[in-house]
């Protein structure tokens, strides 16, 4: 039997050949968990493989990738709109800017100094800083969106 997921490309299908025997396996269990899992009187079909595989393993990933993708920006399309990214690494601010920047973090608290060192200088992805913090991600977004506010007020003074 021929079965297609996704994996790693979200726009390319990967084929995989499976045998009969080890596939009817999977539809029995499918359709034990969804009998187990239904309502009274619903009725419950067993699914194909491709069905299975299309809603535990393809769609997640699929919405998983597209979620990761549709925030970031082609660095192409940024080059054609003009922008200069020939030294992306080397930010150079003029002497009274980085004199600024450097007091405003300054005044920030040492877990948001500290936030900041491990996502700038570390580059820690936030994901990991999370997970080593117990906390969700959203909650490290929300720390360093508060801290870039405070850095914009105090540089606006």
């Amino acid at each position: 039997m021929k079965i297609y997921v996704y994996y790693e490309d979200k726009n390319k299908k990967t084929y995989l050949d499976v045998p009969e025997d080890e596939c009817s396996i999977m539809i029995q269990t499918d359709y034990e968990k969804r009998l187990h899992e239904s309502e009274d009187g619903e009725e419950v079909l067993p699914r194909s493989v491709q069905e299975i595989l299309d809603e535990e393993i393809n769609k997640p990933t699929f919405n998983s990738n597209q979620t990761e993708t549709r925030r970031h920006c082609s660095l192409d399309a940024m080059q054609e709109a003009g922008m200069d990214l020939s030294n992306e690494d080397d930010i150079e601010l003029p002497d009274e800017k980085y004199a600024e920047l450097c007091a405003a973090i300054a005044q920030l608290k040492p877990e948001q100094q500290d936030l900041l060192r491990k996502v700038f200088y570390e580059e820690i992805k936030q994901v990991d800083i999370a997970k080593s913090e117990g906390v969700k991600k959203a909650s490290i977004e929300s720390r360093l969106n508060t801290i870039y506010k405070k850095i914009r007020k105090h540089i606006a003074e």
